[in-house]
């Protein structure tokens, strides 16, 4: 089963008609009636992964929502490397961006080419090899672009974003069955509708005695945002709420790359929030679409379902807007796991979890040996446990910000840069991350820092321990 990373194709497809032959398929196999309920004793994984979405934009997802009251919130939920293919990579692998290497989006430490030497030991390799049906549907890695692209190994069903990034309108896909797809401005060619459909395809085409495991990673609602058009303004009157951190007013504490940044007019903030909330909305009918299938097919109490992003955004809180940084909008991520079997309904935790135990839970749960950097989540979500972890590395490559090591504790979140400056904050005392106590807390900081050294090794290019050179900061 699944791709053995071949080249499958060149440009010289016949695009028109394959388009034509993909939407008939999608059109009459969305609605085929689904296969019947399963023999195998391995749990159905379905796995829905956004982009660059906040921790706190749950409260527009009523489907996810949903979820959630059939599983477990994770307000805690932490991704080390706040960036797309890293996070990506991390979640694929179970491995910290310092064992896979990949570091950025593209360049000599990033993008797919950084990851191809991972791609027989993903999690996807390890459920096929046990007889999983498997399936990636939307986006991959960043930089899955060019002539010869192939299907990596252990993906039994394949169609990936063949773009530098991904979009939402006017975009092609790389497809196992129909290799290249190019989809344009169309209502219908809205890419989470397109995702939708696949996605509900696969489902309803796996055979009833097999596992499946889908991955159906949205664009959305990475910015610029666009809503689907049936969406468009559903927030225009929504009252949006700026936190304190947002266009922080004393910014003297803060590292040399933050502090004489200048504040946003607060219209705009609350203009891409409200964008960002309906490109969503589709998302939102993604799960619910996906809930539903399952649940006809009688597979929904045998699914691990599993609802995350690759990274937060920040708003203009502490006046950057992006990701990258280490603050909580930007590493901290929603995450909802429901399992009818095991997981406790409408159960919440504060643990600390990360991107690097998705896999290795994924993997516990399917009953696959699977060497990670990450732990089993499992015993927390079935309430065997009450925590999985006490600390996790925060690591990242010079970028639109400086190189950092740090580490995300249950109370505090300490940072260096660098550039040698250091961030510590107490987060029971300060959640937004207002007053940096680096240097007001000798004790925690040295604490903190030596547990860092601990964790972050190897650094991210572009850093170091050594210390800053007078002037260098």
């Amino acid at each position: 089963m699944g791709g053995g990373g071949v080249p499958l194709r060149g440009r010289a497809i016949a695009v028109l008609s394959v388009v034509a032959m993909t939407v008939a398929l999608l059109s009459a196999n969305e609605g085929l009636p689904a296969a019947r309920a399963r023999s195998s004793d391995r749990p159905n994984i379905v796995l829905v992964l956004t982009d660059d979405q906040r921790f706190d934009s749950l409260k527009v997802m009523p489907e996810v929502q949903q979820l959630a009251q059939q599983g477990m919130t994770l307000r805690r939920a932490i991704v080390s490397d706040p960036l797309c293919c890293p996070s990506r990579s991390t979640i694929l692998t179970g491995r910290y961006a310092h064992t896979t290497g990949v570091y950025s989006n593209s360049g000599v430490n990033g993008g797919w080419p950084s990851f191809q030497a991972w791609e027989s030991s993903t999690i996807a390799v390890a459920l096929d090899d046990v007889g999983y049906r498997t399936a990636l549907i939307g986006k991959y890695l960043n930089l899955y672009v060019g002539d010869d692209l192939y299907v990596p190994p252990g993906w039994d069903r394949w169609s990936a974003f063949d773009e530098p990034d991904g979009a939402y309108f006017d975009y092609r896909m790389f497809d196992d069955a129909a290799g290249v797809v190019d989809y344009g401005s169309r209502p219908r060619d809205y890419s989470t509708d397109v995702i939708r459909r696949l996605s509900a395809n696969f489902v309803n085409t796996t055979p009833s005695d097999t596992p499946l495991f889908l991955l159906a990673a949205t664009f959305a609602p990475h910015g610029p945002s666009v809503a689907a058009p049936r969406h468009a303004g559903t927030f225009a009157s929504t009252p949006v709420s700026l936190g304190p951190a947002v266009n922080e007013s004393n910014m003297t504490d803060k590292p040399s790359y933050l502090s004489k940044r200048p504040q946003v007019d607060p219209k705009l903030i609350r203009a891409r929030t409200r964008r960002q909330w309906e490109a969503l909305l589709a998302v939102d009918q993604l799960v619910g679409r996906l809930v539903d299938v399952l649940t006809d097919a009688q597979r929904i109490d045998d699914t691990i379902f599993i609802f995350t992003s690759d990274n937060g955004f920040l708003n203009q809180e502490h006046r950057w807007r992006g990701k990258d940084v280490p603050y909580e909008e930007s590493i901290r991520v929603p995450m909802v796991i429901a399992y009818p079997r095991e997981i406790p309904p409408a159960s919440v935790t504060n643990a600390l979890a990360s991107n690097v135990d998705l896999a290795p839970t994924i993997a516990d749960f399917a009953g696959v040996a699977f060497p990670a950097d990450g732990v089993s989540l499992r015993p927390l979500l079935s309430d065997r446990a009450s925590s999985a972890r006490d600390a996790i590395v925060l690591e990242h490559a010079v970028r639109t910000a400086p190189a950092y090591c740090g580490v995300r504790t249950p109370g505090f979140m300490f940072a260096r840069y660098a550039t040698g400056e250091e961030e510590l904050y107490d987060l029971a005392a300060d959640p937004h991350q207002i007053d940096n106590v680096a240097a007001s807390r000798p004790n925690k900081t040295m604490e903190l820092r030596s547990l860092t050294k601990t964790l972050c090794a190897p650094v991210p290019p572009g850093f170091s321990w050594e210390p800053v050179r007078p002037g260098a900061a």
